[in-house]
């Protein structure tokens, strides 16, 4: 039983799947698009063989078919467009760099929604759309899960798969709780076409870019998908995210000067920030529809704490929540689904303790989440000097 239809839940899913092990996805959203959830994920080495791991060959292909066309090289800048000197996140790939480890995989891009439907197909029969988690206990050897609406649901275990504010890791996991970085993420998306490509410099447009502020990073990629006889997905776009700490992008005292709207205000701080900025630059945001733009605190914890193997585990940000300016959040996401569901997966087949399975699943986890929570923090840090609490 899956609390949780996002990425890491879904994958999980697959791969329970494939491997013929029964399950269900409880998901409190009406949806899969009922509520914006972000654009560009960026999918690490990683994170694709996770997937490939989970996913049938042939959704593993059509996963690949709906990234955005790869782009080669960085571009390391200021706000004026100007080179900088060199500053790099060590958990990032260096796409098409002469410094590539050998046998690396390239990264690729996808778009969150349109990766959310390759993981839902197939599938949907076992997954519940509107369905709120309110608590769980334990009946002989059984958990049962109980809902909002008054429905319970008897399973052997129990994921948290939902998400950094998790309900099942508050339950289960009450001293475990996200860490306030003191810093914050504002995203969106400007659509590319021909009226605002002219305006926005070219550099951005082939290229992923990186751009070094007062205390502030910008990450910046172009989205285009390769034509299908099916209908796209979505439109061309380029993705872009800020990031830096609260008194730069989400300022208290600026709150009474700012739209009280959640996305208006998101908007107008990232114009107030780039009003001084190249003009080519500056286009980028003002050309960005304040519906398609968002704010997220950044958050984190410590390393997971060890505890009693007991058939309620977790996964995801419901454990391991990092700062994105490590890449890792995602694909350390998937790396979890693809372990748990290896090791369920073996166990189902070789009738062997289904307890044995999760303890193994939760001792991995635990080493490759603090890891890259450490390098996540690291990446924060380069990129506009904040320090994990």
């Amino acid at each position: 039983m899956i609390i949780g239809a996002g990425l890491g839940g879904l994958c999980l899913a697959q791969g329970l799947h494939r491997r013929g092990v029964s399950f269900d996805v409880y998901e409190r959203d009406a949806a899969p698009d009922s509520r914006p959830q972000g654009f560009r994920i960026k999918i690490d080495q990683t994170g694709q063989q996770a997937l490939e791991a989970c996913l049938p060959p042939a959704l593993n292909t059509l996963f690949k078919q709906t990234c955005a066309i790869p782009v080669s090289g960085v571009n390391l800048i200021g706000p004026s467009l100007e080179p900088v000197s060199e500053r790099w996140v060590a958990s990032w790939q260096r796409a098409g760099g002469d410094d590539a480890p050998v046998g690396r995989v390239e990264d690729v891009n996808a778009d969150r929604l349109a990766m959310r439907r390759v993981l839902l197909s197939g599938i949907e029969a076992h997954v519940h759309f509107g369905r709120v988690f309110d608590g769980y206990e334990r009946s002989g050897g059984a958990l049962r899960a109980c809902f909002e609406d008054g429905s319970v649901v008897e399973a052997d275990v129990l994921v948290a798969a939902d998400g950094v504010n998790s309900t099942v890791r508050g339950l289960r996991l009450p001293d475990v709780v996200p860490i306030d970085t003191g810093s914050t993420c504002i995203y969106g998306k400007t659509l590319f076409a021909a009226d605002t490509a002219s305006r926005i410099a070219p550099l951005f447009h082939t290229k992923t870019s990186v751009a070094f502020g007062d205390r502030l990073a910008v990450i910046v990629d172009p989205m285009k998908f390769r034509p299908r006889s099916s209908p796209r997905p979505v439109g061309d776009y380029l993705y872009w995210a800020m990031i830096g700490p609260n008194d730069r992008l989400n300022p208290v005292d600026d709150a009474t000067a700012l739209p009280s709207e959640p996305r208006n205000r998101a908007h107008a701080i990232v114009l107030s920030r780039a009003a001084d900025w190249h003009p080519g630059f500056r286009a980028l945001f003002e050309l960005a529809a304040p519906s398609d733009v968002a704010m997220l605190p950044i958050r984190t914890m410590t390393a997971p704490p060890a505890w009693k193997t007991d058939g309620v585990t977790v996964l995801g940000d419901a454990i391991h929540v990092m700062s994105p300016a490590g890449g890792l959040g995602a694909n350390t996401a998937l790396h979890d689904a693809a372990t748990l569901a290896e090791k369920l997966g073996a166990a189902s087949a070789n009738r062997t303790p289904v307890m044995a399975a999760v303890a193994d699943y939760e001792a991995a986890m635990r080493d490759y989440a603090r890891e890259a929570i450490q390098q996540s923090n690291d990446g924060a840090s380069l990129l506009f000097g904040a320090v994990a609490a």
